[in-house]
């Protein structure tokens, strides 16, 4: 079995341990240390290295997980840092309050801070599995299926996080009228659909494939999901008028709402997932 390096234990504590606390907890990083010592992630080996390794590790796992920022020594959570500076620059997830809707569609900014959340841990988590020593469990972790399973249960921690969650479809960025119609009866067993607009495996595709090459870069990912992954909740008579893992061949590659576009399917934001 390979050997885990202390940069690689002390991302896998954070990633965990973060999973948790709350927003806005504070922790000084000799208290890290500390924690990461007490956990299953610790190997006595680690306190042989140079004086202030592990400290050092935390601080670079702390940057790595983009769910921390820096202010006089103390790490809080909740909030995307600019690791150059140590000053908060950007939050890590929205005010369920504020007001996230412009001319129907999800407002820029915040729309930036999700996709940003998505992003960082997504890429965190496929450079952990590339680590994987089973070559089969591996392979499917890193394949289009399951890299798009990664994306749904970040999505989904992401709106526990922020208290809104409310089901699948009480995550989706648009909804169509008649799901909606649907949605408000509260029976929706098997007549709606979580459907993504620009079929997921045009883009996850790529991911999977710069991850097995060793070219994934975060911005990437943050690029293709700016871009692309945008879900709506349609009906099931609906989905079958959409094509299922392919665009159009008109498409320009840009306008993530083409196939709604061209079946006529009409759709608008599903604010109540801020409400």
């Amino acid at each position: 079995m390979t050997e885990k390096s202390l940069n690689d234990q002390t991302l896998r504590f954070i990633i965990e341990f973060e999973k948790s606390i709350p927003y806005g907890t504070r922790l000084e990083n000799k208290k890290l240390v500390e924690l990461f010592r007490q956990s299953s992630f610790y190997n006595r080996k680690f306190d042989t290295y140079i004086v202030n390794a592990i400290n050092k590790a935390i601080w670079y796992a702390i940057k790595r997980s983009g769910n921390w920022s820096m202010e006089r020594g103390v790490y809080i959570k909740g909030y995307i840092a600019d690791q150059n500076v140590g000053e908060v620059t950007i939050e890590n997830t929205p005010d369920p309050n504020r007001n996230i809707v412009s001319k129907g569609f999800i407002s820029d900014s915040n729309r930036d801070i999700y996709i940003k959340h998505l992003s960082v841990n997504l890429y965190n988590v496929l450079m952990l599995k590339k680590h994987i020593d089973d070559e089969v469990l591996k392979a499917y972790h890193l394949s289009a299926k399951g890299i798009g399973d990664d994306l749904y249960y970040l999505t989904e921690s992401y709106y526990r996080q922020l208290g809104v969650f409310k089901g699948k479809h009480s995550m989706s960025d648009f909804i169509t009228p008649k799901a909606k119609m649907i949605l408000d009866t509260g029976q929706i067993s098997k007549k709606l659909m979580y459907e993504h607009m620009v079929p997921k495996n045009l883009y996850i595709g790529e991911i999977a494939q710069a991850t097995k090459m060793g070219d994934l870069r975060e911005e990437r990912i943050n690029e293709l999901l700016s871009n692309y992954y945008y879900v709506c909740t349609v009906t099931i008579e609906e989905d079958k008028i959409l094509p299922s893992i392919k665009m159009h061949e008109d498409w320009d590659s840009k306008n993530p709402f083409h196939r709604y576009e061209k079946a006529g399917i009409t759709f608008f934001s599903n604010v109540e997932r801020y409400a």
